[in-house]
């Protein structure tokens, strides 16, 4: 596991972080920041378009089931108290700034800008009483005591890794996966726990070698 600055950004750091290390590339906080800041102004464009009926278009959930851009970005505006254009306002703003975290909406959207899934889990009550993760560097004692569950999946069955129909990819082969940990997996996985009370916080997860195809 590798956390991310919990500024209000965690969640578009989180998948910067999990997206960058899936190349086997790294990236420092400058970086990732940058990167956050574009992914917000991206998903805010995207979601944007359903503020005209005629530039609307359609986004992949999981399978076969889609949503428009419109629908979304009203969905989502309505569930903060807002009009889509003070949504999209805020999106684009940072974190520290007062902008929006990163929920389903906006995983929606990178599911399908970046055309991978992205899944999301969660602590399993009555396992994170043995040890604290810190929001600010990502620790945890003892780690191997936490049970996650995995609560959905964005993208799920339509964004598969094209290297699966490769026969005996060099990219996937065990031995890579074994000494770059993370490295080179499609599949994105987000861990959210609880930082406070009233806040909740993303890290990135790394798939071991073995789980590294899925």
């Amino acid at each position: 596991m590798r956390s991310v600055p919990g500024d209000g950004d965690c969640m578009f750091l989180a998948v910067a972080l999990a997206a960058l290390t899936s190349m086997g590339l790294g990236a420092n906080n400058a970086l990732l920041t940058a990167i956050s800041r574009e992914q917000r102004n991206v998903v805010a464009s995207v979601l944007e378009s359903g503020n005209a009926a005629s530039a609307a278009g359609n986004l992949v959930i999981e399978g076969k089931r889609l949503v428009s851009t419109e629908a979304l970005l009203k969905s989502a505006a309505r569930k903060e108290g807002l009009t889509t254009d003070e949504y999209l306002t805020l999106l684009r703003k940072d974190g520290k700034n007062g902008g929006l975290y990163g929920g389903g909406p906006e995983l929606t959207v990178l599911a399908n800008i970046l055309r991978r899934p992205i899944s999301i889990y969660e602590i399993v009550d009555g396992t994170d009483d043995k040890g604290e993760i810190n929001a600010v560097n990502g620790s945890a004692e003892p780690i191997e005591d936490y049970e996650i569950e995995c609560k959905g999946v964005f993208g799920l069955e339509t964004f598969q890794d094209p290297l699966m129909q490769v026969p005996d990819s060099a990219i996937l082969s065990s031995s890579l996966q074994r000494d770059f940990q993370g490295a080179y997996s499609w599949h994105i996985h987000i861990l959210v726990v609880d930082a406070s009370p009233r806040e909740k916080h993303a890290c990135v997860l790394l798939p071991l070698a073995q789980d590294a195809l899925l």
